[in-house]
């Protein structure tokens, strides 16, 4: 069974810093006393992906035993996607892009290109 852990959008203004936006996670797999720490290696995990990846790159990692996919656009706006090993990436970078893309209809880039959150 495929998995999908965590989905984040951020707002990267400069080559320095990624500004995270939403972020969803679904934790249910890993044992309650497991998940603070989960979440936190995983957001941490998706900011450093978002802030070393250069506009207009797709890239995957693997990290330990998940795959981390990471969109920028050319407008600034990333997505980062933690996944399963088995997760196929062309459908993860689907769905970074239709997620990416209303993001941007649902909320209009004056509102999400200030710096706060």
């Amino acid at each position: 069974m495929v998995r999908l852990y965590a989905i984040s959008v951020f707002y990267k203004p400069d080559l320095s810093k990624a500004i995270e936006k939403k972020a969803a996670y679904e934790l249910s797999s890993f044992g309650f006393f497991n998940r603070s720490s989960v979440r936190e290696f995983m957001a941490f995990t998706s900011e450093v992906l978002a802030q070393r990846t250069s506009t207009g790159e797709r890239r995957t990692v693997k990290e330990q035993e998940y795959r981390c996919h990471v969109y920028v656009r050319s407008d600034c706006l990333a997505c980062v996607v933690i996944a399963d090993s088995d997760y196929p990436p062309r459908v993860v970078f689907t769905l970074m892009s239709k997620v990416l893309e209303m993001f941007s209809s649902d909320f209009p880039q004056s509102s999400w290109s200030q710096k706060s959150r």
